[in-house]
């Protein structure tokens, strides 16, 4: 019981494929020429509109309100550049910087989870060779005190 995943996986493919072909339809229209490689200036502006999607909102998941506001702040900042009259390099400079931004909000992101995992849950500390075990009131092993038959035992994570 319960969503059928793979059955919606397959949905969202083909939905995907559907309007990805009407997309490819649409340019050949506009363009009025069959050339397949008029789609490479659309893939940068993708790359970080899903990238920067995924930093948006919830840093480091994928998701449909991060993607629409990545999308907006890239259509706002490519309207601008264009308005202000910029050279032809500008664009995929800031789409590229955009990236850049993007990615490094999700590496600050995810050693931030990091931090605070291990600052929530200190790691056990073990005892010196000098000191006993707090949970330790038997004799030290023959071998001596600090080997590790001596010290106690820790649970794995």
């Amino acid at each position: 019981m319960g969503i059928p995943t793979k059955r919606y996986s397959i949905y969202a493919f083909s939905f995907s494929a559907v309007v990805t072909g009407v997309a490819g339809v649409l340019l050949a229209s506009q363009q009025q020429i069959g050339n397949p490689s008029v789609g490479m200036d659309y893939l940068l502006p993708a790359f970080v509109g899903a990238l920067l999607g995924a930093t948006a909102i919830k840093p480091g998941r994928a998701n449909v309100i991060g993607t629409l506001v990545a999308v907006i702040t890239l259509a706002i900042g490519l309207a601008g550049i264009s308005q202000l009259g910029a050279q032809f390099w500008v664009t995929p400079l800031f789409n590229g910087v955009t990236l850049l931004i993007a990615v490094g909000l999700a590496g600050y992101s995810a050693r931030r989870k990091l931090r605070a995992g291990a600052v929530a849950a200190p790691p056990p500390t073990i005892p010196t060779a000098g000191e006993p075990a707090a949970d330790d009131a038997g004799p030290s092993s023959p071998a001596g005190p600090g080997t590790p038959a001596a010290l106690p035992a820790t649970t794995a994570r």
